[in-house]
């Protein structure tokens, strides 16, 4: 044999312990070949393979790069190296040694499957998307990639799509757990209950580790009325991630477990969720009007205080509350949870301040008397027990000042309740009794319809007190 050909199988055998998961032998022979060929592009190949199945990425790109700069124009060698700097938390470098890689060779399956991951895990959904139908043009029964079209188009709303997608991920590999949840979420967004409850129950028995799809399984089991297995399943849920406190709120509004607020991280989660979206929702899918309701209601102490008022907006979300309030403000300043949502609320240029924080938190903190109207619109529906928040607005308003506030109309008993939609209601005796407990006096209370809820008028109250 040859000293080529001796080298050649060196490197064969060394490529193949890599694959092994033999790496220290699969090392030592691409070594053993480079005391005797420095210059061994496949060598260094074999040396950055290893160091990046070992997810030692940022030690494999020594190695790819000299055997890039050894070896010239490859498209392995440049894929390779795209995966490492991936690997690395790269992105842009490695979105560009994809495509390098994919200029030297067009009809590159796998370049264009990873292309489309790494853009889709970075929230580039239409780059992605493209990545994808290049593969799938070129391989088309890949439930992976199929599974990753089906999460851009999910990411732009085309549910339709999504769900086709994710369909024939399954088809094409039916013990995918992640496609069977991705696919049953999906059906479920479509009202396609029954249909997603069999997708979710088919990715838990595939992984009953899989705590994302037991949360969706509780989730379509309560939309389907079918409460018992819908506490079972968040059960499971809590038992793999006993800290989340958004878990167990859903579980107690289903058991119908009274409880005294929302936790903040499942009110905090919720709407940075939603945030990108918030308003057309709102406005648009659930005929939201209680701002332009409030101000209705607020318009005899209104009148005349044009530019003049100092203004809290609790809860203030997106800011759909401070575009009806800042002709009235002399200044205003918003406070919420949601990190995203004041994002949002921040490009309305409205505020004078935005915080991310508590509303009672928030208000201790800031000086007693400096408020003239703290309005609170739709935000108690997170938050039963309003005693910590009537003492801080209480403290916060000025003589004369006014909190306006809006809530679900609790029918029946008690004070407030934890309903099955996860929302709280409260009483008008609860709203008087707090008030006067914290010495505010009742300006007006009034019923009204708030928003809709699956075609039906949500029925509400409107509330203001002053400070004297």
């Amino acid at each position: 044999m040859s000293a080529a050909a001796s080298i050649a199988e060196q490197l064969r055998a060394a490529t193949d312990l890599v694959y092994a998961g033999r790496f220290p032998q699969a090392e030592a022979g691409a070594r053993l070949v480079l005391t005797r060929q420095p210059r061994n592009a496949e060598a260094h190949y074999v040396l950055a393979l290893s160091a990046m199945f070992q997810n030692r990425h940022a030690d494999a790109l020594a190695p790819i790069d000299k055997a890039v700069s050894l070896a010239g124009a490859d498209a392995q060698y440049a894929f390779v190296r795209a995966m490492c700097l991936a690997g690395a938390s790269r992105v842009e470098e490695a979105v560009a040694g994809y495509r390098k890689a994919l200029a030297l060779r067009p009809a590159f399956f796998e370049a264009w499957a990873n292309l489309g991951s790494l853009l889709e895990s970075n929230g580039r959904f239409a780059e992605a998307e493209e990545a994808y139908l290049r593969a799938i043009r070129l391989k088309p029964g890949v439930a992976a990639v199929l599974n990753g079209l089906g999460m851009c188009l999910l990411a732009r709303g085309e549910l339709a799509g999504a769900a086709e997608a994710f369909a024939q991920a399954v088809a094409a590999d039916p013990k995918f757990a992640t496609a069977q949840n991705n696919l049953g979420n999906t059906l479920g967004k479509l009202k396609q209950v029954e249909a997603a409850i069999g997708h979710l129950q088919e990715a838990v028995r595939l992984r009953p580790d899989y705590a994302v799809a037991w949360v969706n399984l509780g989730e379509q089991c309560y939309v389907a009325g079918r409460d018992a297995e819908a506490v079972a399943a968040i059960d499971r849920a809590l038992a793999l991630d006993p800290a989340n406190g958004g878990l167990r709120h859903l579980r107690d509004a289903i058991a119908g477990v009274q409880t005294g607020r929302a936790p903040d991280e499942y009110i905090r989660g919720f709407f940075d969720r939603f945030a990108a979206d918030f308003d057309k929702r709102l406005v648009e899918d659930l005929e939201y009007r209680t701002p332009q309701r409030m101000m209705e209601f607020l318009a005899p102490w209104l009148a005349g205080r044009e530019k003049r008022l100092r203004i809290e907006d609790l809860g203030c979300g997106t800011g759909l509350s401070g575009v009806v309030l800042a002709p009235y403000a002399a200044r205003m300043e918003g406070v919420d949870l949601s990190g995203k949502m004041l994002d949002k609320a921040r490009e309305r240029g409205l505020y004078g301040a935005l915080h991310e924080a508590e509303i009672a938190a928030y208000l201790d903190a800031r000086p007693a008397g400096a408020c003239d109207l703290a309005a609170a619109m739709d935000v108690f529906v997170y938050v039963g027990d309003l005693d910590a928040i009537f003492r801080a607005v209480a403290r916060a308003l000025a003589p004369g000042g006014m909190f306006a506030l809006s809530v679900e109309r609790l029918d029946g008993e008690g004070d407030f309740r934890l309903a099955r939609s996860g929302r709280y209601a409260h009483s008008r005796a609860y709203l008087r009794a707090l008030a006067k407990a914290h010495g505010l006096v009742e300006w007006k209370l009034e019923e009204a319809d708030i928003r809709k809820e699956a075609g039906a008028p949500v029925h509400g109250i409107l509330a203001g007190f002053t400070r004297p």
